[in-house]
Parts: C-alpha cells; structure tokens; sequence
C-alpha cells in the first residue's frame, strides 16, 4: 500500500514539472503588435458608400459626428479622446443590407506601415434584416508616425 502511495506521489509531481513555463512578456512578436480598441459603432451614419478615415484632431472628429448627426435628435455624443497619445481609425461600410457591418482589424505592420481592414461580421437573425443600414465603427489606437492604409475585403 505504501509503494502505490509513493508511486502515485512521484506521478503526481513528475506530471506537474512538465507544465510548460509561461512566455517573457517582453517577447520581440507581441512588441510591434497594434490593438485597435473600439470606441463606438452604430448602424446609421449616413454615409451611402464605404469608406475609411484616420482622425488625428478634434475638427476632423467633429466634423464626421455633424455628418453622423445631422438627422439624430439627440445626436451621437463626440468622444473625448487626448490626441497627443491617441488616434482614431473611422470605418464606414456603406449602405448594406441587414444588420451587421464589419470590425476592423490589424492585417500586417511593417517598419513604416500599419495595414488594417474590415472582417465581414455575421448578420444577426432578427426579423428586420431586410432593412438597409449604413453603419459605422470608430477605434481607437495609440499614435504612430507609421502610414495607415486600408485594404478591401477579398
């Protein structure tokens, strides 16, 4: 009885020195890595054809909120967002029909380049997806003095 407790011990022990060892968090991959986070989306901005903008004042942000706005009673507050650290990613998908739209995400970052495009999200199963919508989604990342291009959907 005793060599199967002292078995099972050894087992035991053996089995949890093979857990592997978590990773450094200053790993060379995940440094370079942009994580755009959402700041708001909606389903009606009133911008008929898709389109893709980088805000980096509060003019070109007030300016797309009186577009947004324009036919909104209340409107869409305008986020606050420090441009001193902060740049804002603006999607527009243009005029769809159903309820769903797209999130943008990082597709490849280079030395002077950031890559980002929409992946397509699935309409969601209510009734009224025979509506057109227009919608948008605004993120936020930190500022870079990297080029920040758009690629379609294939």
């Amino acid at each position: 009885m005793r060599s199967i407790l002292l078995f099972l011990c050894l087992l035991g022990t053996s089995c949890s020195g093979q857990k592997a060892v978590p990773k450094d968090k200053d790993d060379s991959s995940l440094k370079n890595t942009i994580k755009l986070q959402l700041v708001l989306e909606d389903n009606y901005s009133g911008v008929q054809q898709p389109g893709f903008q980088v805000v980096r004042d509060v003019k070109t942000l007030r300016n797309f909120f009186a577009q947004i706005n324009k036919t909104r009673k209340p409107g869409l507050p305008v986020p606050q967002v420090d441009f001193n650290k902060e740049q804002l990613l603006i999607y527009c998908a243009g005029t769809i029909i159903g309820v769903g739209g797209a999130e943008l995400y990082v597709i490849e970052e280079s030395q002077n380049n950031i890559a980002v495009g929409p992946m397509a999200r699935t309409p969601s199963s209510k009734k009224a997806s025979e509506v057109a919508t227009t919608p948008f989604s605004i993120y936020k990342m930190p500022l870079t003095p990297k080029e920040i291009s758009f690629r379609k959907m294939k």
